[in-house]
């Protein structure tokens, strides 16, 4: 991580000093941007902190009155364009994380080659295509809400892998098709007391446009397994499967989209959400439903512990309520409600629950304010 925060200052220093001769075109070879939040947020659980992602160490309830840790981040965006075929990425994401910092770490990393403008293959750290949104998952500015559906987006914690992906992209008619696949990928994810690896990762996902109607399918397996950092044991590799699919429809004033996913390891478990709303000037109010399903244990794996079954089971859902505001150019306010009803039998994805709390059934309500930026 320190190498790729070190390269990324040095080739900005560099980019500033080089000009569009070296491309022999009138583009400069290295163009430069960013992104931002600003968040803050309160819940009135008070015997749990409400965390957006399971490497968050502590957040709005139990440990803080107010939270900034769910929203708010800063990073940069780097693009190199080499040749007409040759390109490169990097981008570093700021925001708070297992180390209870904000330590900078590279999200992306990557040279791809272009065979033609229509299909390319890249190496290094790619996004993972999952959802609608995962390609700008941190980029508060592009999506509608303060952040997205909690009970689908944490059923996959990974946001990238390291290794090799492609593309290819057909026009047919008035309708456009886009084809990724991961060829290889490998991860890992560090949270404040274990860390998850993952391996032999591959993927194959499918995007359909037409019109204001966007669809996307995606099906990816990997091996993974849970290392104990306290002492040191991995645990046995487990294959996963994912299975997801969405829709967005959006013709301009108005928009609706849902997602869903299923996802197999030990446990089967289902998310999903749907939502919409209505864009009046430069105001955009929006309603959104999701939920998450009970873990079941799969055949071959039954539960060995009590512990196993407590944390297979997370299953919840939220009413969200909200308001984006583009008060600026490349800069926006969104304000949002949500209420959170956990499961008749699970803590749903609360942290620092202390031991033996039951708050099964439970309903509480959090409100989030962001301040989103681009340049």
């Amino acid at each position: 991580m320190a190498i790729g925060y070190y390269f990324f200052a040095l080739i900005g220093i560099f980019a500033c000093v080089t000009n569009a001769e070296a491309t022999g075109t009138d583009q400069p070879m290295f163009t430069f941007g960013g992104f931002g939040s600003l968040g803050v947020s309160h819940s009135s659980m008070r015997l749990g902190d409400y965390t957006l992602d399971s490497t968050i160490p502590k957040g709005a309830g139990l440990s803080e009155d107010w939270s900034t840790g769910n929203d708010s981040r800063i990073a940069g965006h780097l693009a190199a364009q080499f040749t007409p075929k040759v390109s490169a990425v990097l981008q570093v994401v700021s925001e708070y994380n297992a180390g209870n910092s904000y330590q900078p770490e590279v999200e992306w990393a990557n040279v791809k080659y272009a065979f033609t403008p229509d299909a390319y293959i890249r190496v290094g750290r790619i996004a993972l295509p999952t959802f609608l949104d995962s390609d700008n998952r941190d980029v508060g500015y592009s999506y509608v809400w303060i952040h997205p559906p909690i009970e689908l987006y944490r059923q996959l914690a990974i946001a990238h892998s390291d290794g090799v992906d492609a593309m290819y992209r057909v026009d047919i008619g008035e309708v456009g098709n886009t084809i990724k696949a991961i060829i290889y990928g490998e991860n890992t994810i560090e949270r404040a007391t274990s860390k998850s690896i993952s391996k032999d990762m591959w993927g194959i996902f499918d995007t359909i446009e037409y019109g204001p109607t966007t669809t996307h399918v995606g099906y990816q397996k990997r091996l993974s397994a849970s290392e104990n950092l306290q002492t040191g044991v991995t645990g046995a590799w487990v294959r996963n499967s994912d299975l997801s699919v969405g829709v967005n429809y959006d013709p301009g004033n108005w928009f609706a989209m849902s997602e869903w996913i299923q996802r197999k390891s030990t446990t089967n478990i289902t998310a999903m959400y749907v939502s919409g709303g209505y864009r009046v000037k430069k105001f955009t109010p929006y309603l959104t439903y999701s939920q998450n399903s009970q873990g079941s244990f799969l055949p071959g794996f039954p539960p060995p512990s009590s512990n196993s079954i407590l944390l297979a089971n997370r299953a919840q859902s939220t009413v969200s309520l909200g308001v984006r505001w583009d008060f600026m150019k490349n800069t926006d306010l969104k304000l949002q409600y949500d209420q959170v009803k956990l499961s008749d039998n699970s803590n749903g994805f609360l942290a620092n629950v202390p031991t033996n709390v039951n708050l099964y059934g439970t309903t509480f309500h959090v409100i989030s304010a962001v301040v989103d930026f681009v340049f």
